[in-house]
């Protein structure tokens, strides 16, 4: 997954997850996805879901992840 890649799937999680009316999401969308939909949820309703040491790592974390899975 490239960097764009993540990113872009970071911001439609990120959008996603700050509509309350969106459901959680499935098991087929990228950690990036993930990462930025529970961000979104966070902001929505102002309340963060770890440290802000833990989550300025997790989108590095999630990208690795999704890089594994592909195989890159």
């Amino acid at each position: 997954m490239s960097d764009n890649q993540a990113d872009l799937d970071m911001f439609e999680g990120f959008r996603d997850g700050f509509d309350l009316d969106c459901p959680e999401p499935s098991a087929n969308r990228s950690r990036s996805y993930l990462h930025g939909f529970a961000n979104g949820r966070d902001d929505r309703r102002g309340k963060p879901r770890a440290s802000a040491a833990q989550l300025r790592a997790e989108p590095d974390e999630a990208i690795k992840g999704d890089e594994a899975e592909r195989g890159l």
